[in-house]
């Protein structure tokens, strides 16, 4: 086959939509990928028109960089992977879940999720927003204020039936915020599911749609599910109250507290999606890890290179990353590494406890298992990402212009 003399055609279901200022992304439409790419990429898009061959690309385009060889591994076998260009040769695959979700299921369709969103969609004006979260967190401080005390020490037995009903009755609505506000700002958006992240269940809605939005909207798609905890909360401390039954108080105020834990940037909760917005940077994670890795080169070869304000908060933000990570094996290794050694065993020992009832279930007994699971994680975590970069440094480096959103 000679390459030179092929012709590729963009495929008919695609759709470009502007990212930034120095970058497109593309749409497949039948298969659901979306692909970040840089003007340089978006400018060699649009020179195909399904009648000029490669040789005739390399040579319009006249760079030293674009030749006939290279084309043809943009065009036809990372583009045509996605069905971006039609490639015979490849046969594309659809849209998988995202790698981070584990056993992920849809539990809300979207034929479903679209008889209701059009009802909550008033909760997004401008003004009925701005007072109904200054409402739900004046709500949310007075219950703080009269019952600190008892959420660490509220027994987690009497009430798990409850914690169980209003937690799940929660975490939907606050799926139901990203899918209503991507519909409030023209978005599409896919079903609403659980998986499992870092061995946690998780509850999780498709709003991929939302990266045509511009940022500010974005931002506040990623917000949505935060919002409507808010108000859920607020409703939750409201009825309790109201009608004296304080379970209901102190289960709002659990939600609420593990609503704060989402706006950690450093997981993939809504903090990073919005953090990611904020600096248009799919990927945050690796592409800090990269920034982080090429600023160290510098500092250590004779060969230096310009930092631009972005690629320094990157490095920031990845060295922050490995810094707590840093801190808390040291910690788990050298101050309590008994609680590493002795996990199955305490674990063992808990469980017995509490089925016969000498021992209470509250947050304060469950959380001496929080750090020796998180370590477990990070170190399987570790070792898979270490596999995965033997096995692509053994295939060999890939050139990469695009970001596969």
């Amino acid at each position: 086959m000679d390459i030179n003399l092929l012709v590729p055609k963009l495929s008919s279901d695609i759709s470009y939509h502007k990212f930034s200022d120095d970058s497109y992304f593309i749409h497949q439409k039948v298969y659901g990928h979306r692909i970040k790419i840089n003007n340089d990429f978006y400018d060699i898009l649009k020179r195909v028109d399904g009648k000029k061959n490669l040789q005739q690309m390399a040579f319009d385009i006249n760079k030293k960089d674009f030749t006939v060889e290279l084309l043809y591994t943009i065009l036809y076998e990372k583009l045509g992977a996605y069905g971006i260009i039609e490639n015979d040769l490849i046969k594309v695959k659809k849209k998988g879940k995202p790698s981070y979700l584990k056993l992920s299921f849809i539990v809300i369709p979207v034929h479903i999720i679209d008889k209701i969103t059009p009802h909550l969609k008033f909760l997004f004006a401008p003004r009925i927003m701005k007072l109904t979260i200054l409402f739900s967190l004046f709500i949310i401080g007075i219950g703080i204020y009269n019952n600190f005390e008892s959420i660490t020490q509220q027994n987690l037995e009497s009430i798990w039936l409850e914690l169980l009903i209003f937690g799940f009755i929660s975490v939907t609505f606050h799926e139901f915020g990203h899918v209503t506000a991507a519909h409030y700002f023209g978005a599409e958006h896919g079903g609403i599911g659980g998986g499992f992240y870092l061995f946690s269940p998780v509850y999780f809605a498709d709003v991929t749609d939302i990266w045509k939005l511009r940022p500010n909207k974005r931002i506040i798609v990623n917000l949505a599910g935060i919002y409507f905890e808010l108000l859920i909360c607020s409703i939750y401390i409201l009825a309790g109250i109201g009608i004296g039954y304080n379970f209901l108080t102190v289960i709002g105020l659990l939600i609420f507290v593990n609503t704060l834990f989402n706006l950690n940037p450093f997981l993939r909760s809504d903090g990073y999606w919005v953090l990611t917005d904020l600096l248009e940077i799919p990927n945050l994670y690796k592409k800090s890890s990269q920034s982080l890795v090429k600023l160290l080169k510098s500092l250590v070869s004779s060969k230096k290179i310009k930092t631009t304000k972005k690629a320094a908060f990157l490095s920031i933000y990845a060295a922050i990353n490995y810094v707590f990570i840093g801190l808390f094996i040291y910690y788990v290794l050298f101050l309590d590494s008994e609680s590493i050694l002795y996990l199955p065993h305490n674990i063992y020992d808990f469980i017995i406890n509490a089925y016969q009832r000498k021992q209470e279930i509250t947050l304060a007994t469950l959380g001496q298992f929080i750090i020796p699971i998180l370590f477990y994680v990070l170190l399987f975590r570790i070792l898979k990402n270490q596999v995965v970069n033997f096995v692509l440094r053994k295939k060999g480096g890939i050139f990469r212009r695009f970001t596969k959103i």
